[in-house]
């Protein structure tokens, strides 16, 4: 992760629509969107394109923090 990629905003309106669109999602479902959202996100970065960029960035950063909320609900800190 990238200094840029840590300290990412996502706006709201953007964080709210990933979560809406896999909402009851398993924790299967969210690490292959998360693993497809990845690759799109190289893509993005390999095409120079900033918007592109920004848009795969926001869906990644989302998802990889749904990942890990389901992660948690599935293995709680002791």
């Amino acid at each position: 992760m990238t200094l840029v990629e840590e300290h990412h905003r996502v706006a709201p309106e953007v964080e709210a629509g990933v979560r809406r669109e896999h909402a009851g999602a398993t924790w299967f479902q969210l690490a292959s969107a998360t693993s497809r959202a990845h690759h799109e996100l190289d893509d993005a970065r390999r095409g120079h394109d900033d918007h592109a960029l920004r848009c795969a960035l926001d869906r990644h950063t989302v998802l990889e923090q749904l990942l890990a909320e389901a992660t948690e609900q599935l293995h709680p800190p002791h």
